[in-house]
């Protein structure tokens, strides 16, 4: 986990649970916040933006299906740029296999690295 901030409010400004009864009070706070969270795990990965014809994107769709690749945006130009996501391994991938996919692209661009979610 990171990047976690934890802010507990007390609305009663008395001294009746002492230092050691705010201490145990805080923690169980957070703990019942941890428990109720929903964690997702990340890795390092890519922004990449494909470039398709407008007869290969139903290829495309399929192939990033198949390959657990998240399509993030798909806009429609002159031909078709398709935004994926996807992991480090995945992009070796799909560069490496270029002639083995069921369709062909015209070129693509890596936009950014980043943590991309599991």
């Amino acid at each position: 986990m990171s990047n976690i901030l934890v802010v507990v409010t007390r609305y009663f400004g008395g001294i009746l649970l002492g230092t050691g009864g705010l201490v145990r009070a805080y923690s169980d706070a957070t703990l019942k916040a941890l428990e109720k969270t929903e964690y997702i795990e990340k890795i390092i990965g890519y922004k990449v933006k494909i470039y398709v014809e407008y007869d290969q994107l139903e290829q495309l769709k399929y192939y990033a299906n198949k390959s657990n690749l998240k399509i993030v945006n798909i806009e429609y130009l002159e031909n078709v740029e398709v935004i994926v996501e996807m992991q480090k391994e995945k992009l070796e991938e799909f560069t490496n296999d270029n002639n083995k996919k069921t369709f062909k692209t015209l070129k693509y661009d890596i936009l950014e690295e980043k943590y991309i979610d599991i």
